[in-house]
């Protein structure tokens, strides 16, 4: 059997963001999390089929904590030089796994997710989808967007009320992770053109198996881009529905990006951002000629529709 490691760390609150970071950044088969009692810190176990990348690892844990704004999450073990203790009081404990199906294990606690008109669910689960239920399969592991996350509940909600069914209508989907996103749009209206794109190579891996997994390999063209900027997003612009589950840094310096892409009539809609950062990223899209057309909040973590001015809007 391939060689398995665990990571392990405790952090003090919203264990979904540090998981997700956990799993994006260490090509993690599965995370799990649990905590002993409501006061007591999050315990997080990735298991991994590829020894984490101390660089990757590091980025994944400075990026959840400015997400979080958490300034005393506790990471601990080795590898000793993943980062300095300047950056991070420690960092996770990272073993190798005796001889054993962990990730079958693992994956029982993942139980399947309802979100919209969707049952997210992973390979271990073996009941039917609901009648009247829309089928992805996407285990836990190497990208973001297992379904978990309160982000992505809410793009995948505001998805189903604003793309249009019928219309052969356009899609980016930019930092797909996982490619859930994609996916879903695929099987709301399977006469979208759909764009996929992240700047880890190995989300565009999962996100395109996993489109094939699913059947919808054909709606959805999927790319390596830093943002908007590869040839790929911008060939295939303007688009009817960009959209954006990232961090608010990079949605507010994309914002401009953004604009340009979308099309007159089209909604942007963003995620990854926690109702506190509200106000910056409406206003960096403000300042370039959308308006916030809807908008949710689901578990502290808000999903806005930004649509051009005069479009869908009062303005």
């Amino acid at each position: 059997m391939q060689p398995l490691w665990e990571i392990r760390l405790e952090v003090p609150g919203d264990a979904e963001t540090w998981a997700d970071m956990l799993a994006a950044a260490c090509d993690t088969e599965t995370v799990s999390y649990h905590r002993d009692h409501d006061d007591a810190p999050w315990r997080i176990s990735a298991i991994t089929e590829t020894e984490p990348d101390p660089e990757r690892l590091h980025a994944a844990m400075v990026a959840a904590r400015m997400v979080t704004g958490s300034v005393t999450g506790s990471v601990t073990g080795s590898p000793a030089s993943i980062t300095p203790a300047s950056i991070m009081p420690s960092m996770p404990i990272v073993e190798s796994l005796a001889d054993r199906d962990w990730l079958a294990e693992n994956r029982k606690s993942f139980p399947p997710l309802d979100i919209a008109s969707f049952r997210v669910y992973g390979s271990h689960i073996t009941d039917p989808v609901p009648a009247g239920r829309i089928g992805l399969l996407i285990d836990a592991g190497q990208a973001f967007g297992s379904g978990t996350h309160a982000s992505t509940h809410g793009c995948v909600t505001m998805l189903e009320k604003y793309l249009d069914r019928h219309a052969a209508s356009s899609v980016a989907d930019i930092g797909c992770g996982s490619g859930i996103l994609a996916m879903a749009a695929a099987k709301l209206n399977p006469h979208c053109r759909i764009i996929a794109v992240d700047n880890d190579p190995v989300a565009v891996r999962v996100a395109a198996d996993n489109a094939a997994i699913n059947g919808v390999a054909g709606s959805i063209t999927c790319g390596v881009s830093d943002g908007y900027q590869a040839a790929l997003v911008a060939d295939h612009a303007p688009y009817q529905v960009i959209l954006a589950n990232i961090l608010p840094s990079p949605l507010m310096e994309m914002a401009a990006d953004a604009t340009a892409c979308l099309a007159p009539d089209g909604v942007l809609i963003v995620a990854g951002l926690m109702d506190i950062h509200v106000d910056d990223v409406q206003q960096s899209h403000e300042a370039h000629g959308l308006t916030l057309r809807d908008s949710m909040i689901f578990n502290d973590w808000a999903t806005l529709v930004f649509s051009h001015k005069g479009e869908g809007s009062n303005d």
